[in-house]
């Protein structure tokens, strides 16, 4: 199994690009396989919307936050071997040829290093707030800009015309370096979520909390959406997200991390935003997790 880990998208951790450089390099040193960032726009101060699974909306930390592209920016000109992936980038933020141009030019600066982690995004405020967008139509939004991508990376001049987009033929000489685009894994816990993973996606960013019932169910119908679209079930992958809790032990993540290898689950990663203060303290934590799991 492949272990990633988090950069502090929120919270106090970064404060400087060189710091986040000595950060990223740490982790790749390390041995860690993928740098993973999340999203956030705005947090409203009267919310409305509550974190999956949690009583309070958000976590304190969650009032300050960088934007994920640039992190990554950084990421790639700070390492040579570990991938870039998201869970998960909330692409209703952006306009799609301008999300097209910034996640080409990802790809180029690190070398055809970049996966793309997509979903919807749990906090309807941010939806209203940032761009009006219909929370009811985030669905069909996603599926258009998948489409949307697909076609700038693998077709030039490209042009596209749908409900929600009109480009006319425009040049694209600005190719990404894996062939089709960047491979792009898609977020969620609902069954439509699963159908696009299986249809759409190279595989599924999980998280903790379900059931291995629930889990199990929800692979199923991703698996039966890939037979449906004429694409392999075997390849479909599965990402899992682990979000440490203040006070968490090494010996009980590393006992999740080994249950999750023996389940099958392609990689894990963890995000400790909630727990450290500081990139120091971070990457003194990665590094022991390493030291007590080896490569799983």
């Amino acid at each position: 199994m492949r272990l990633g880990f988090a950069i502090p998208v929120v919270g106090p951790a970064v404060a400087g690009a060189a710091g986040l450089s000595a950060f990223c390099r740490g982790l790749e040193d390390l041995g860690y396989d993928t740098l993973w960032v999340g999203d956030r726009l705005v947090t409203p101060v009267d919310m409305h919307s509550t974190y999956p699974g949690k009583a309070q909306p958000y976590p304190p930390q969650m009032t300050r936050y960088l934007d994920p592209l640039l992190l990554w920016t950084v990421a790639a000109t700070a390492t040579s071997r570990v991938r870039l992936n998201a869970s998960t980038l909330n692409t209703f933020y952006y306009e799609p040829p301008h999300l097209a141009r910034l996640l080409t030019t990802l790809d180029v600066l690190s070398n055809g290093r970049l996966d793309v982690g997509v979903g919807l995004g749990w906090m309807k405020d941010e939806y209203d707030i940032a761009r009006g967008a219909d929370w009811y139509r985030r669905g069909k939004m996603l599926d258009d800009l998948l489409g949307f991508l697909r076609a700038w990376w693998t077709t030039n001049p490209v042009s596209w015309d749908s409900e929600f987009l009109s480009v006319p033929p425009v040049h694209a000489d600005l190719r990404p370096v894996q062939a089709g685009g960047p491979p792009i894994w898609i977020g969620g816990a609902g069954e439509a979520a699963m159908r696009r993973v299986g249809r759409s996606g190279t595989g599924w960013l999980g998280f903790e909390g379900l059931s291995d019932e629930v889990a199990g169910h929800l692979w199923s119908i991703a698996r039966r959406a890939a037979q449906d679209a004429g694409r392999d079930p075997d390849a479909l992958k599965t990402a899992m997200r682990i979000n440490l809790e203040p006070d968490v032990s090494i010996d009980v993540l590393a006992g999740k991390l080994k249950r999750y290898a023996e389940s099958g689950v392609d990689e894990a990663f963890v995000d400790a935003f909630a727990v450290f203060p500081g990139l120091d303290q971070t990457l003194d934590f990665a590094g022991q997790v390493i030291e007590r799991t080896g490569r799983l």
